[in-house]
């Protein structure tokens, strides 16, 4: 289903912006945080825990190259160059870990930091108006976005089977396989 992620509309604009590094109020890799993942239909409801492990941020070179593969290509423009892009970490879902190729902080003024992920394969076909959906074709990444206090906590939604187009000049659509994203209703990160 098509939808603009409220949420991730906001952080992807924000992550696709070729912005300068951050100072005061960023977090330090490699960051874990672990979060419970809930989404409900009509007749039933799922949950699960998520680890992500941040290693590193994403080079800002490497962001414009992605941000830029994006804009003049679309989402199968973007594939390839995600995909070569380096590791920064992985999101595991019930023991199946997926790579992060893009993971990027940003400040939000007195209120902790969002951090937005983008890794190079699916994590679930979640949904997808069935109970027993299976993967298609086409939606080859997945996307979570989080905020988090300057302790740690927070919450955030993910898309674990996505594609993506861009809107605008810094905006991106969020195309999910479910009919609604996945909550992270709790984030925390580790204090490890």
């Amino acid at each position: 289903m098509r939808y603009v992620l409220t949420h991730c509309a906001v952080y992807l604009t924000a992550v696709l912006a070729a912005t300068p590094a951050l100072a005061q109020g960023e977090g330090k890799p490699p960051e874990t945080f672990f979060a419970n993942a809930q989404v409900s239909g009509k007749d039933a409801g799922v949950s699960a825990n998520v680890t992500i492990q941040i290693n590193k941020y994403t080079d800002p070179r490497d962001r414009t190259t992605m941000t830029e593969a994006l804009r003049t290509g679309g989402y199968p423009g973007l594939l390839p160059v995600l995909r070569k892009m380096p590791e920064v970490g992985y999101v595991e879902v019930n023991g199946r870990k997926v790579s992060i190729r893009w993971a990027r902080q940003t400040v939000n003024k007195g209120k902790g930091r969002s951090i937005s992920i983008v890794t190079d394969s699916p994590i679930a076909f979640v949904g997808g108006a069935a109970v027993d959906a299976k993967p298609r074709a086409g939606f080859e990444l997945a996307a979570i976005f989080f905020e988090v206090d300057s302790v740690g906590l927070g919450k955030g939604t993910m898309a674990a089977a996505a594609r993506v187009k861009p809107d605008g000049k810094d905006g991106v659509v969020i195309d999910d396989y479910a009919e609604k994203p996945v909550n992270l209703v709790t984030v925390r990160k580790s204090l490890k």
